[in-house]
């Protein structure tokens, strides 16, 4: 499938999964096209607004006429009816809008929107060190990007020597790398042991969710997450909010 025909299936929500593993790939290589995704998104955002401005505006309009045009007394019975089919008219024209534009949530806008890669908060690396070190080295390549190098790094890691935090960095570099069943079962591992990471791991499964257009799973972890943590508690209320 050519770039144009991938970005006007992402837009319409229709995207295979392996589409949307040929797009993310086009998204983190190919900047010409990430340049043009993020003008189209843009410019979806402004005609969305802009429409809904416009109707707004008819709306206000076509009832300031109505109060000018519809004399107070003579016309009471003549009123209801009009008034009753202005009614009418107005919810189908709000429900012809809300289905064009807000039909329900846009699974791959809402992942694009609140995906940031985690940064590494608990290795740090001397650039100039020269000392070898395995998980050093995996910590490198999930900063460089490089999440096959960093997994087959942290897998590397005896379990004796594991932290806790290694389980996050696998579940991310997996999700860097679109393996979303592998990164999920290492996030339920964090939530399941009620672990120091379980805010994180509860974030990206809802995240995980949304992309695989899952809006209960999504839902329930990110209410699990706004009841019990602070942790991107603003956006997790938004998005409970987009998804209902």
């Amino acid at each position: 499938m050519d770039k144009e025909q991938l970005l006007l299936e992402y837009f319409a929500n229709n995207l295979t999964p392996e589409q949307e593993q040929q797009f993310n790939e086009l998204l983190s290589t190919d900047l010409e096209f990430k340049q043009q995704f993020n003008f189209e998104k843009d410019l979806q955002v402004v005609i969305r607004d802009k429409q809904s401005n416009e109707l707004k505006s008819k709306l206000i309009s076509f009832e300031n006429e109505r109060i000018k045009d519809v004399p107070v007394r003579t016309l009471k019975p003549n009123y209801r009816k009009w008034a009753m089919a202005a009614s009418i008219a107005l919810v189908v024209t709000l429900g012809w809008l809300g289905y064009n534009n807000f039909s329900g949530p846009n699974y791959n806008s809402l992942y694009d929107e609140n995906y940031q890669e985690y940064p590494n908060t608990v290795f740090a690396i001397t650039r100039g060190e020269t000392v070898a070190s395995i998980e050093r080295d995996a910590f490198m390549a999930y900063e460089s990007g490089n999440y096959q190098k960093a997994i087959d790094g942290f897998n590397k890691i005896p379990s004796a020597n594991r932290e806790e935090y290694l389980t996050l960095y696998l579940g991310l570099s997996y999700l860097g790398l679109g393996d979303l069943q592998e990164s999920r079962m290492n996030f339920n591992n964090l939530i399941s042991s009620n672990s120091e990471y379980t805010p994180e791991a509860l974030w990206y499964s809802a995240l995980i969710a949304i992309k695989e257009k899952d809006k209960e799973s999504a839902v329930n972890s990110l209410k699990a997450l706004t009841s019990n943590y602070d942790f991107q508690k603003d956006k997790a209320l938004e998005l409970i909010q987009e998804l209902e």
